[in-house]
């Protein structure tokens, strides 16, 4: 069987934030995604303790690479194939 490849994306303002693995669970993806953001974000943005982050997810198995627009559609650039989503977890931080 085939390892399944995860995409967890946060879309903020003018960025985004993400993470990609075959080797992680969904819920520790979510944390290393929320935690990359905040610290990406934290010069830009005014974040608040117990704020929640929409940690979204894509199955990108098989993609060279990937695009995302804003509308929540990601995509393989090279074939314009369609990331299938798969659900979105809200993360405390």
């Amino acid at each position: 069987m085939k390892e399944q490849t995860l995409l967890a994306i946060i879309f903020v303002g003018h960025g985004s934030t993400y993470f990609s693995s075959s080797d992680k669970d969904k819920n520790e993806m979510a944390a290393t995604v929320v935690k990359r953001c905040v610290r990406d974000m934290k010069s830009l943005y005014k974040i608040k303790k117990n704020d929640l982050w929409p940690v979204h997810f894509y199955d990108i198995t098989g993609f060279k690479s990937w695009s995302a627009d804003y509308s929540g559609i990601i995509t393989e650039p090279e074939t314009g194939k369609k990331a299938e989503f798969i659900e979105t977890l809200r993360v405390v931080y």
